[in-house]
């Protein structure tokens, strides 16, 4: 999957590594630190080159290859940044024979394209491309300040108070309001603009930026998510169809606020500002008392929050869980294993992290007070990241089930962000996950065992068609 930009405060919101990102400073790779992906309850195991493919005349490890044995690349302004990215791959991937490509190869190939680019963003786009021809989510080279690509606009840490979802070929309203600010703009309307910008524009760079079919959806949310991050007291003009007047079409202008939560800093991210829902559902009756909890990130400063949820929830006499991870883009790996724990009464692992010199588990130590009744996991296409690990790894020991109208974003690999010299910011893949039965999340995501078929009536309605299939199957069957 390619992955989209990294520094609008729009585009943090889908690229949060699995392990701690790098320090902030303008550091070589070689020095960055090791990720730091589980806690004390994670067991780490010595396993050099556990990920290598055996060597041969079509696939081999690149670990020994000395650079400075290689041909000199073309002299560029861009040339240093380039050779670094290249070379950050070739140290800290997990795979030393890098998914069976020639690096030495590419290096050449792609460097000698810096020759005839005309701009900044050209020059970016190849080391990009560079990147892409691994296959892999989590890569992505952004360039400093002023080197943006040209569309690019500054965002900010307000954004329009809705939510978009790509349901069909529409970019579909599936939440008015943000945080409990409406927008005034119906649930189920069809985006037509957002600012100048038109949904077929955006829907159409995310089929560029999507390496499968089914990444369209992501990317698309991904697009209309990153044009409606604006600055506080600006607005932001929106077209779209109406369904409470037979779908004419309305431009209106809707004022930017600041999302509520506490906001979380991390290394490279900045001021995410972090939420966690929770409530009692409604069931059929005579059904189970259903708890629900939502969190937008998995970042350290949340479990006590999630905690708190937990012990509300129970105190109400919950019954069942549902667990809403629909749009979270994953964070803090580390932070799985205690909310983990707040399920499982036995010990259990969420699975393994596989880098280049050894292996890391995810070991949840059982808790015998842990709540122990039927839970539900919801994803959507931007369920990513540390989300997928979480929702594998339960699944695997049995613990919950997963509910969604498809499957998760299939980004699930363990990554760093680096800021390099000349002050782009590098995201690189440093490890590779497989739940405890071998299940990957990367590239097919995590597919829902209960399914449920999304149409934009139903969010004209004020339904939630995936929300109520984990409530009718908590009333059937618990796992």
């Amino acid at each position: 999957m390619r992955f989209p930009r990294l520094v609008s405060a729009a585009a943090v919101a889908l690229v949060c590594a699995c392990g701690e990102p790098a320090t902030e400073a303008a550091a070589p790779a070689e020095k960055a630190a090791a990720p730091v992906v589980a806690s004390a309850d994670a067991k780490a195991s010595d396993a050099p080159g556990a990920a290598a493919r055996p060597a041969g005349d079509t696939c081999r490890s690149w670990a020994e290859l000395d650079p400075a044995t290689l041909p000199p690349l073309p002299e560029t302004p861009y040339t240093a940044t380039f050779d670094r990215v290249w070379r950050t791959v070739l140290e800290k991937h997990f795979d030393p024979t890098l998914a069976c490509k020639d690096w030495p190869s590419l290096r050449a190939e792609y460097g000698a394209k810096l020759t005839t680019v005309a701009d900044a963003p050209a020059a970016y786009k190849v080391m990009n491309d560079l990147l892409e021809t691994l296959g892999q989510s989590h890569f992505k080279v952004v360039p400093p300040l002023g080197g943006a690509e040209p569309d690019d606009t500054s965002g900010g840490p307000a954004r329009v108070p809705i939510h978009v979802r790509m349901i069909g070929e529409q970019l579909v309203v599936v939440d008015p309001k943000v945080g409990g600010v409406a927008s005034g703009v119906p649930a189920g309307a069809v985006l037509v603009k957002i600012g100048d910008k038109t949904a077929e524009a955006l829907i159409a760079r995310a089929r560029s930026e999507a390496m499968r079919p089914g990444e369209v959806a992501y990317h698309a949310a991904f697009e209309a998510g990153r044009a409606l991050w604006c600055q506080p007291g600006q607005k932001r003009r929106l077209t779209y169809l109406d369904p409470g007047a037979k779908d004419a079409e309305v431009t209106k202008e809707v004022a930017c606020v600041t999302p509520p939560g506490e906001r979380v800093s991390l290394g490279n991210l900045r001021d995410l500002p972090t939420t966690v829902e929770h409530r009692m559902l409604t069931s059929e009756a005579g059904g189970k008392k259903i708890g629900y909890i939502a969190f937008n990130y998995w970042m350290l400063p949340m479990v006590e929050r999630v905690k708190a949820a937990m012990t509300d929830l129970r105190g109400q006499g919950m019954e069942a869980l549902v667990l809403d991870l629909r749009g979270n883009p994953g964070g803090v790996g580390a932070m799985s294993i205690p909310v983990a724990r707040l399920l499982l009464q036995e010990s259990g692992s969420l699975g393994k992290l596989q880098f280049r010199e050894f292996t890391q588990e995810f070991n949840v130590a059982g808790d015998p007070q842990a709540f122990a009744g039927p839970v539900i996991v919801l994803v959507d296409e931007g369920t990513a990241s540390t989300s997928e690990i979480f929702a594998a790894g339960l699944r695997d020991l049995g613990r919950v089930r997963v509910a969604g109208a498809r499957a998760s974003a299939g980004a699930a690999l363990p990554s760093l962000l680096e800021r390099l010299e000349n002050g782009a910011l590098l995201q690189y893949v440093v490890g590779d996950y497989h739940s405890a039965k071998g299940t990957v999340a990367e590239g097919d995501g995590v597919h829902p065992d209960i399914t449920a078929v999304e149409t934009r009536a139903d969010f004209v309605a004020g339904r939630d068609p995936v929300l109520a299939a984990a409530v009718a199957a908590f009333d059937s069957k618990s796992p």
